[in-house]
């Protein structure tokens, strides 16, 4: 298999995170996976945005509001094209926070526009925290099931990956949709202590936080059946201590060094 270059919310040094400017970049670039967050809003629409949250203008009572107590047509009216600090050369661009049908229908478009039909992967994340079930999200019943009515409308179920730090999500979606490909987000190793009893099986992909990375974890992980992908990557000699140790990937703000990085062979 190819070591997997995905890029972590598209494109970021070049146009801001989860825009469709980003996610088209990063094809441009050569990726052949694109990581992006999903969120709820009110009106049951799938929001493509890392923050549960927009922040509200100056004089508002708070400075945010979930998008979950928003219909996206309310969404829709804050701009994200603002470039981050984070990413000096980012470009502005007109952008809001896109539907997740915006994305695959802009990026297959965009792809097949330049002759690459069907090389794009969507490797989503959903956003999704226990202690916020009906504030920022609905239960994990509900929430999995719109995700997977979303992904079996694009008609992509075989290029769609998903993947959540919440387990309940990750467990209730393969319960519903067995077929698809899962992957189970680690930012605390405590987590593998009850791995896998939580999620309840071993998902195809398990995507650890990169200063978490050992050889015996990888060595575990692949014993279990489990491909490994860490994030988020973008020191070159992280990504190739990674590469040493046998991880098959890599999430990364920074894809267009990583694709073109000696030794990595990405792809």
């Amino acid at each position: 298999m190819t070591f997997e270059i995905q890029a972590h919310r598209g494109a970021r040094a070049f146009f801001p995170e989860n825009t469709l400017q980003a996610f088209c970049k990063a094809a441009d670039l050569g990726c052949r996976v694109i990581e992006l967050d999903l969120n709820v809003s009110r009106d049951l629409r799938l929001v493509v945005s890392h923050d549960p949250w927009v922040n509200l203008p100056v004089g508002e009572e708070a400075s945010k509001r979930f998008l979950y107590l928003m219909n996206y047509e309310e969404i829709s009216c804050f701009d994200c094209g603002e470039p981050s600090p984070d990413f000096p050369r980012q470009q502005r661009v007109e952008a809001v926070r896109p539907e997740l049908a915006d994305v695959f229908r802009t990026v297959e478009a965009h792809l097949r526009d330049a002759g690459r039909i069907g090389e794009m992967t969507y490797n989503l994340e959903v956003k999704s925290w226990p202690e916020r079930d009906d504030v920022a999200h609905p239960p994990p019943e509900e929430y999995a099931a719109l995700v997977l009515r979303e992904i079996a409308a694009s008609g992509l179920e075989r290029r769609v990956r998903l993947q959540s730090f919440d387990a309940r999500i990750v467990a209730e979606a393969k319960r519903l949709m067995p077929d698809l490909c899962y992957g189970l987000l680690v930012e605390d190793r405590a987590a593998f202590d009850s791995f896998p009893a939580s999620p309840g099986f071993v998902p195809e992909y398990v995507n650890p936080r990169h200063d978490l990375v050992d050889e015996a974890l990888v060595s575990r992980l692949h014993g279990l059946g489990a491909k490994v992908v860490v994030w988020t990557v973008n020191r070159p000699e992280e990504m190739l201590r990674l590469k040493r140790i046998g991880v098959d990937g890599l999430i990364t703000d920074l894809p267009e060094i990583a694709l073109h990085l000696p030794g990595l062979d990405g792809a």
